[in-house]
C-alpha cells in the first residue's frame, strides 16, 4: 500500500459509513475519490469513457463541485483519457490534490453532508455508452 493509499485508508476508516452517503462533507469527498481510484484498480473504468461514464461521473462531478479547483481541473483533464498509463498517473496526482484539499480544511470534516455523490449522476449522459455500439 502506497503513502497516498494509506493516507486514504485511514480517512475512509474514520469518515465514511459501511454503506450510504457519508455524513461529512470531507467524509463524502473520500468515498467519492475512493470510488473513481477502485474503479479504475479493479475493472479500469475511466471517467468519461464506456462503463466507467455510469461508475465514476457521478463521483467526479461531486469533486469539481466539492474539492477545490484544482481537483476540477485534473478531473476535467481526465475525462475520456484513454491511455492506463496517463490516467493512473492522473489518478495519484487527484489523489493528492484532494489530500491537500481536506488538511488545508479540516473543518469539512464537522461539515454536514447534504448530498450523495449519486445526486450528480446525469442519466442522458451517464448512460449513453450503452448505445455507443448499436447500429441504427
Amino acid at each position: 500500500m502506497t503513502e497516498l493509499d494509506q493516507r486514504f485508508h485511514e480517512y475512509f476508516e474514520r469518515l465514511v459509513p459501511e454503506e450510504g452517503k457519508a455524513p461529512s462533507e470531507a467524509g463524502e469527498i473520500v468515498r467519492a475519490m475512493c470510488r473513481i481510484a477502485y474503479r479504475n484498480w479493479n475493472d479500469g473504468d475511466h471517467i468519461g469513457l464506456g462503463y466507467g461514464n455510469e461508475t465514476c461521473n457521478a463521483a467526479a462531478r461531486y469533486l469539481q463541485v466539492h474539492a477545490g479547483n484544482d481537483a476540477r481541473k485534473i478531473i476535467n483533464d481526465m475525462w475520456g483519457m484513454v491511455s492506463e498509463r496517463l490516467y493512473d498517473a492522473a489518478i495519484a496526482t487527484l489523489q493528492t490534490i484532494v489530500l491537500d484539499f481536506l488538511q488545508k480544511h479540516p473543518e469539512l470534516e464537522q461539515k454536514a453532508n447534504e448530498e450523495d455523490m449519486f445526486d450528480y449522476y446525469i442519466r442522458e449522459e451517464d448512460e449513453a455508452y450503452l448505445h455507443e455500439d448499436e447500429d441504427y
